[in-house]
């Protein structure tokens, strides 16, 4: 039997790999931070302090952390000489500290979206289950995966409030989701993403009026014109969000394109072609939904302060989408 076990495995490995020629086994071998401290001194890195960093690289991940090499390397994917393990892990820091930054900042407005959009769409319905009508959406299908989900942890939710809706209401709107509350109640336990799918797939049909519609209204309220394009920065905001929150780099991503913040600038954004949309972009888009809303961001302030001190951002300054003299764009006014 074990026989004809390993004779189904290898046959299977054979087939795999007939069908795969282009792929290859990883057999790259584990290596110590010590051992990473040492490959790293070959590549021409300085590093005077070999125990600290080996800790370092202990303790935030080779993998993630050598994304960091690539502003420091040479044509030949080596360190010029003169470059410090310090300068890599000031940029490391640096960029964790953009992601500290932003990420309160998104929750705030996340809060804000989830209030106005449902005080829109309510006012307009006059249905506090108006997430449960499918007539309100171009595709349902997508909702109701929400629905399900957001139900679920709702449901089995161990917060008072929820415990005391489960126990004690249901609604009529529909059977199947009958214990669902209002939307006000129910985008408390929502993610970002789930209020991108209930906003993306609202049927603009349903809410037109002469020259608009209401769903604009929403995005009046963060200093856009029209509810595509609230949509759109929502999807930026939960790339930023995700980003932030799996700790991934960012200070030279690049990222969703926003709307609505090319006829609000005054100093024309560089481009790196063909990578177009850089951090810069959604710091200002950002900065006019928060001033909008009247919520002090202070990015203008923390950036001036973080590139002057990161030589690195200075120099490649293309990189994160910031023009010459981006501060004194009338935005940040």
């Amino acid at each position: 039997m074990k026989k004809i076990i390993q004779l189904i495995k290898n046959y299977k490995w054979r087939s795999f790999i007939k069908e795969h020629p282009g792929y290859r086994e990883y057999v790259k071998p584990y290596l110590s931070p010590v051992d990473l401290i040492a490959k790293m001194k070959n590549d021409g890195l300085t590093i005077p302090q070999s125990d600290l960093s080996a800790k370092i690289i202990f303790r935030n991940n080779y993998y993630r952390f050598k994304a960091y090499f690539i502003p420091f390397h040479d044509k030949s994917n080596l360190f010029p000489a003169g470059t410090y393990f310090s300068q890599i892990y000031s940029l490391y820091l640096a960029d964790q500290k953009i992601r500290d930054f932003l990420f309160p900042l998104i929750s705030v407005l996340e809060v804000r979206v989830r209030g106005v959009l449902d005080n829109v769409v309510t006012s307009q319905t006059k249905n506090p289950f108006w997430h449960l009508d499918a007539t309100n959406f171009s595709n349902f299908g997508n909702v109701e995966r929400v629905l399900k989900k957001a139900g679920s942890r709702f449901t089995s939710s161990p917060h008072e409030y929820a415990k005391h809706y489960v126990s004690h209401y249901f609604n009529r709107q529909s059977f199947d989701y009958k214990q669902i509350p209002p939307f006000w109640i129910l985008s408390e336990i929502l993610t970002l993403e789930h209020l991108a799918t209930f906003a993306k797939h609202i049927d603009e049909k349903k809410f037109r009026r002469k020259g608009g519609s209401f769903l604009d209204d929403c995005a009046n309220e963060f200093g856009l014109t029209s509810h595509g394009a609230l949509v759109t920065n929502i999807l930026c905001m939960l790339e930023l969000r995700n980003i932030c929150a799996h700790h991934s780099r960012i200070w030279n991503r690049n990222l969703r394109a926003p709307q609505g913040i090319s006829k609000k600038i005054t100093i024309k954004i560089p481009t790196l072609a063909p990578k177009i949309n850089r951090l810069y972009q959604h710091l200002v888009m950002l900065r006019i939904m928060c001033k909008s809303q009247g919520i002090e961001d202070g990015i203008k302030e923390f950036f001036v302060a973080l590139i002057t001190s990161q030589p690195i951002f200075q120099r490649d300054r293309v990189a994160m989408g910031f023009p010459v003299g981006w501060e004194h764009d009338a935005v940040w006014k």
